[in-house]
């Protein structure tokens, strides 16, 4: 079950140092790769099955 986080839970250094991060246009661009990466390959697996779907479907 995933625990709903509350302020007081979030410790302050973690937000600083998020925010020091937000700050970083290196960190920035990184995070934007990696989200287009997970995001591409979730994309090629799902066009892979429906390839394979469509394939199986046929015969």
């Amino acid at each position: 079950m995933i625990k709903e986080q509350t302020l007081k839970d979030i410790k302050p250094d973690r937000v600083e140092i998020l925010r020091q991060r937000l700050n970083d246009e290196n960190y920035i661009h990184a995070a934007i790769q990696r989200l287009a990466l997970i995001m591409s390959r979730q994309l090629m697996e799902i066009s892979k099955e429906g390839i394979y779907y469509e394939r199986k479907r046929r015969k």
